[in-house]
């Protein structure tokens, strides 16, 4: 039974798990407060009882006094306060009564207490600890001591009513009177130990009580922390254990081995992501033997068509220098008829003829655009004509060129002391100007661009950096952007024809150098690339 309850528990969702957890916890808080009410108001029984012993005690004493007194006055009204007095422990007696029948009547008991002047709070607890606690040891002692004094408080009022008889018969007789009051005191001196031995027994029986609650308590107090910290250990090394498995497998497989397979050691979300793991892992072991034949294959391919392609390219690099020189002229021809249009007609054009207009003109515009950048891109390394270059004296024309825009942005561009490079002149001062104008393009909208260009000297080479403070570049796109054509953002947000960096890793290949990029979102950009002294 243990074990299927074990397992049940191990076998069922996480969620479910933790509102067991909380279920049980509140359970036992639940079972713990009810305890602790009922302790308390048992308590408040005991007490009540204590209180009303008490007030029967006091009642018989008061009583006594007043019969004695009615003695000497032979006043009915001292005789009528003992008779008052005694309604206190009369009512106890009609409770008590109430309470020994086979079947208990509450109604008559709690006014029995009422009328032995217990509070009318304190009755219905007092009915319920009699009936609940009569077979114990100490309060049924206590039952037996409030017995025999209702038994010598029958006698005290039949004696009672002796004397009221004798004082009212006629003739009167004194020695009567004085033979009845010599039966007070065996009376009173009978009556003072029951009374006493009620007391003392119920307050045994409150130590003890108190004694039994305490422990009670404690064991309920003990269990709640007990199971609530066994659950939760259960719970935790359940889930801890799991992604043990799961993250072992994991660095397993990110190594190669997928031979280590997660263990599964239950039913719930862990176990079933162990499964799910297992399960991944295998087709990725497939999929990397497939890969590695296809890769294999492919690689036997890529050598013969290599030789082929490096024919290829220099044919292709001409045709596209071809096919980009002859679209020039017709787009020119576009775009003059286009400005003639927009000048000579504007007034005559109707609708949205204007509109379509410009529309046409910035069509054409980008074209030109992305046509003069193909030439850019074509003409790279076509003349080779590398000759000693002054970096410094290279970036004050880029600057230069550059000017209406830095003016406009409000761009800083700080260098000094750059190499002299062995190179191409036109090639390096294009790498130069796309990369400040990308910095420029791509500026941060609540700060003005600052761009730093420095270079340090690297092995047989220079190690370039071009450093801005842009929206930067999220990393998973670091490598893309130096594809022909790749572009991060809409037409609507920058304007380019996404070559301005491929223009800039085959200008640094040319040199037998590499380039490269470290970026953050909202952090910047830095560019880096390498250039050989000689090649």
């Amino acid at each position: 039974m243990k074990s299927s309850v074990f397992g049940w528990f191990k076998n069922i969702p996480i969620a479910k798990k933790l509102y067991f957890t909380v279920g049980i916890m509140a359970l036992l808080i639940v079972v713990e407060l009810v305890v602790l009410f009922f302790s308390i108001h048992t308590l408040s029984s005991v007490r009540a009882y204590v209180g009303g012993e008490g007030l029967y005690s006091k009642a018989q004493k008061d009583g006594l006094y007043q019969l004695l007194k009615y003695a000497r006055t032979h006043d009915e009204l001292d005789y009528a306060k003992f008779q008052g007095f005694m309604k206190v422990t009369q009512g106890d007696h009609k409770a008590r009564m109430a309470l020994s029948k086979p079947e208990p009547n509450f109604d008559e008991a709690r006014q029995g207490f009422i009328e032995g002047r217990n509070d009318k709070e304190d009755a219905d607890g007092m009915v319920q600890l009699f009936l609940r606690f009569h077979a114990n040891e100490y309060i049924h002692r206590a039952i037996v001591a409030w017995t025999k004094a209702d038994e010598t408080i029958m006698s005290f009022l039949a004696l009672g009513e002796r004397l009221h008889k004798e004082i009212n018969a006629t003739p009167y007789s004194q020695e009567r009177v004085n033979a009845i009051l010599e039966e007070i005191d065996p009376l009173n001196e009978r009556l003072t130990p029951q009374e006493d031995e009620f007391s003392f027994t119920l307050g045994e029986g409150s130590r003890w009580l108190e004694s039994v609650v305490l422990r009670l308590l404690f064991i309920v107090a003990f269990t709640v922390e007990f199971t609530g910290l066994i659950l939760a250990i259960t719970v935790s090394r359940g889930i801890q254990k799991g992604l043990r498995e799961i993250l072992l497998s994991a660095q397993a497989v990110g190594n190669g081995d997928f031979s280590r397979k997660a263990r599964a050691y239950s039913t719930d979300e862990i176990g079933t992501l162990a499964n799910s793991f297992n399960s991944m892992a295998a087709k990725l072991e497939l999929l990397e033997k497939e890969n590695r034949e296809v890769n294999n294959s492919l690689e036997k391919k890529v050598r013969q068509r290599t030789s082929e392609m490096e024919s290829k390219n220099k044919e292709l690099e001409q045709f596209a220098y071809v096919a980009s020189h002859d679209l020039l002229e017709p787009l020119r021809t576009i775009s003059g008829f286009v400005d003639l249009l927009q000048k000579e007609y504007k007034e005559k054009l109707r609708g949205n003829g204007d509109i379509y207009l410009n529309y046409l003109s910035h069509a054409s515009d980008r074209m030109k655009v992305l046509i003069k950048d193909l030439l850019d891109y074509s003409r790279i390394g076509r003349e080779k004509a590398a000759m000693p270059v002054d970096c410094d004296e290279v970036l004050d024309e880029v600057l230069a060129d550059l000017g209406k825009s830095i003016r406009e942005s409000g761009a800083m561009v700080t260098y000094q002391n750059l190499p002299a490079l062995y190179a191409y002149p036109t090639e390096l001062k294009l790498l130069f100007q796309n990369l400040i104008g990308n910095a420029i393009k791509f500026r941060h909208k609540e700060r003005s661009p600052e761009i730093s260009v420095s270079a340090t000297s690297e092995g047989n080479g220079w190690k370039f950096e071009v450093c801005d403070n842009g929206i930067g570049i999220e990393k998973q796109n670091l490598d893309r952007i130096f594809i022909i054509f790749q572009r991060l953002h809409n037409r609507t947000q920058y304007e380019g024809s996404g070559i301005g960096l491929a223009h800039c890793k085959k200008i640094v290949e040319l040199h037998d150098g590499k380039i490269w990029a470290e970026s953050e979102p909202g952090q910047g950009s830095r560019f880096y690339f390498t250039m050989s002294k000689e090649f």
